[in-house]
């Protein structure tokens, strides 16, 4: 056991549960503008914990697990009260901010050969959507209204490196998803990897200008013109100043790499913008994967560029973590602030669940720790932990207890297939120090 690392592990959750950051999120919020006899300590430890920890469909679910915690006896109407102020889902919103700054770590790296060692960090962008109490659909309106007339859309940019969210929005299903994007100034060095429903020209020329680098999917629909044309692994001028739709028929079949040129709008001011597409042949579709980027054709081959592209499949594993294993569900509740926050609480308590997992990687030095594992089986101890947090009691055995269980039980299972054709395989490394 790596004791240091312990002791960095600790004192990160103390700064992460201390109750004076907590009183301050919820002043700030205007949650609570004074002390209570429920502190917001306890209050926010104990709804994370009812999503960490256990099946919770109902109010009274998380009412139970807030009186079993603190040995309170508050009964379901001031709870559910306390749980309806309009600021609710705001303190959440805070609590979540808070355990990211404090909870953040480095989990993977590139190995010095990776081609992945460009980027300080790589950053997948995704939304996933769902449904929520009908009564709510004035707040959150669902865009397929003939499945459900109320949903939520969740927003999450991920950090590969640091294997957890970084930054996390709600919002109503019709809410447009490029605005969730993160700003272009901010990604200096950093690759953001997007889908389909990020497909923006002039946001790729943005972060090309600042310096960060895209490799976004777009539909195959798109037709700029082709000034650069490599085809079999050699440069073409035959189709230079053509459309990329002529070439897409008449190489039906080949994976081609073309540098093209959208030309700006004259009356919006946009420049000409000038990225590389890259079409790989998807022989059982029958069709092409579009790949845009601006990533040097000669260090990142179209062959490189898909492997580069399966890691977006993180921030789905992600999305399942939260909706099979920490609650992100439809509650029964017609409240929106109630619904919020406990949204807002499930993020938490994944947040929590996947920085064990880490901690457990690096005090014990067993190899990689699967987060999948990790939230399916961490639930006792976890409890565990917040009671003791609660109690004001001895932390670190009880830490000690959960990390050891997961070093034993949350292995990942195939580490040697995960270098061969998972997500490794492009030269990444657990980092277990």
């Amino acid at each position: 056991m790596d004791k240091a690392q312990l002791s960095k592990i600790g004192a990160a959750l103390a700064r992460a549960m201390d109750p004076d950051a907590m009183m301050r999120i919820a002043r700030s919020s205007g949650f609570c503008r004074r002390m209570r006899s429920v502190t917001p300590q306890e209050l926010a430890v104990a709804v994370i914990s009812a999503m960490a920890t256990q099946n919770t469909e109902t109010i009274a679910d998380v009412q139970r697990t807030f009186n079993a915690l603190t040995g309170r006896t508050m009964a379901y109407k001031p709870f559910h009260k306390s749980l309806a102020k309009p600021a609710f889902p705001h303190f959440m919103r805070l609590i979540v901010a808070h355990l990211l700054d404090e909870l953040l770590t480095h989990a993977l790296r590139p190995m010095h050969h990776s081609v992945l060692g460009l980027f300080d960090d790589i950053l997948l962008h995704d939304g996933s959507s769902f449904a929520v109490h009908d009564a709510l659909a004035d707040v959150f309106p669902w865009r397929h209204t003939t499945i459900s007339p109320a949903a939520v859309e969740l927003h999450s940019t991920m950090s590969l490196w640091s294997d957890q969210p970084i930054v996390l929005a709600i919002s109503p299903d019709t809410a447009g998803e490029r605005q969730y994007l993160p700003e272009p100034s901010a990604l200096k060095g950093k690759l953001i990897i997007g889908d389909r429903g990020y497909q923006h020209v002039d946001y790729c020329r943005e972060v090309d200008a600042a310096g960060g680098y895209v490799l976004i999917r777009y539909q195959t629909q798109i037709n700029p013109v082709v000034v650069r044309c490599v085809l079999d692994g050699r440069v073409t001028s035959a189709h230079r100043g053509c459309r990329l739709q002529e070439v897409m028929r008449k190489h039906r079949g080949k994976t081609i790499d073309v540098d093209v040129q959208w030309k700006g709008i004259g009356d919006l001011q946009r420049p000409d913008t000038r990225l590389r597409v890259v079409l790989l042949w998807n022989p059982q579709l029958k069709d092409y994967m579009v790949l845009v980027t601006n990533l040097d054709c000669n260090r990142f081959p179209p062959s490189d560029l898909y492997q580069i592209y399966r890691l977006r499949w993180q921030v789905e594993l992600l999305f399942k973590e939260w909706k099979s294993y920490c609650n992100l569900h439809r509650f029964g509740t017609t409240k929106a602030p109630i619904a919020e926050g406990l949204m807002r609480a499930a993020l938490a308590a994944c947040i929590i669940k996947r920085f064990m997992a880490k901690a457990s990687q690096k005090v014990f030095d067993v190899g990689e720790i699967s987060t999948r594992k990790t939230v399916m089986t961490i639930g006792h101890h976890l409890y565990s932990l917040f009671e003791a947090v609660l109690a004001g009691s001895i932390v670190r055995d009880v830490l000690v207890a959960l990390l050891r269980h997961l070093s034993t039980q949350a292995l990942r299972a195939h580490p040697e297939r995960d270098r061969r054709t998972g997500r490794l395989r492009l030269g990444i490394l657990p980092v277990t120090a």
